[in-house]
């Protein structure tokens, strides 16, 4: 009996150190590992498109004279900075390509970016009448400015990882150099249009800036939203003889140009 009870307090004894020997010679597994912060810095290629809208004017400039039959120039008109036209808006769509790169620093990223636009951009506006210059007649004629591409060449300058965004969104400002190709033109509707009508083609310098935010979706594609506003210097157009059949345009002029631009876009991060 006192054999019997003594085995069997051992076997109690060996069952309650048995879970802290094992216990004793298990591993602790390691943390997982957390996934790296995700970093903006790098170059990318991407595409979008979005709609523009601006304001344009023609107005006189030093010498600007009318022509008249056969294209030669006639009296002096106007002095200098008279309208030809009021302020009339242009409007059109913008498909846009760009590639840039950025660096980033803690939570602001710094970049460059190039882009080029092809857009059917254009208004059109009746001349002033040009009283007592020219008379009423001039009312009848039709001023156009067209915008055929834009490119503009930027700095960013971005924040991200802040309040309630991530490191996948960043906000930024952006800003640069713009130049793009524009056609003035002027022209009588009705029959007259072809023998009186006068184009000239330019390319313009400017200045542009800007805001966006772009979100990081993951495997190397962000989307982003951008408003640019952008401003031609002032030109001077109509220089180049001969001008219409009939005469009567006005020329030389000068033309004022500003855009506003949204879009929206694409980009991949290749490097």
């Amino acid at each position: 009996m006192k054999r019997l009870f003594l085995g069997s307090v051992a076997l109690v004894a060996l069952g309650l150190g048995t879970p802290a020997a094992f216990a004793a010679d298990m591993r602790v597994a390691p943390a997982p590992v957390a996934p790296p912060a995700y970093t903006w810095s790098g170059c990318y290629i991407g595409g979008g498109g979005g709609y523009s809208n601006g304001q344009s004017t023609q107005y006189t400039t030093a010498g600007t004279r009318v022509t008249v039959a056969g294209g030669q120039p006639g009296a002096v008109v106007p002095p200098a900075g008279v309208n030809i036209t009021d302020q009339f808006n242009l409007s059109g769509f913008v498909g846009t390509g760009q590639l840039g790169c950025n660096w980033q620093w803690g939570a602001w990223v710094f970049g460059v970016e190039g882009d080029g636009s092809a857009t059917n951009k254009e208004g059109q506006a009746f001349e002033t009448f040009l009283v007592p210059f020219l008379g009423a007649g001039r009312g009848a004629w039709v001023a156009q400015t067209q915008e055929r591409w834009l490119v503009t060449a930027r700095g960013r300058l971005g924040l991200t990882n802040f309040w309630w965004f991530g490191p996948q969104t960043m906000i930024y400002v952006t800003g640069g150099g713009a130049w793009a190709k524009i056609d003035t033109s002027e022209f009588l509707p009705g029959a007259l249009a072809t023998t009186t009508a006068h184009q000239e083609s330019n390319t313009r310098s400017g200045w542009t800036i800007g805001a966006g935010t772009e979100y990081a979706v993951g495997y190397g594609w962000s989307v982003k939203s951008e408003f640019l506003y952008v401003k031609f210097d002032d030109y001077t157009t109509f220089t180049n003889a001969p001008f219409s059949v009939s005469g009567g345009n006005i020329a030389p002029r000068t033309v004022k140009l500003e855009d506003y631009i949204w879009r929206a876009g694409l980009n991949y991060k290749f490097w």
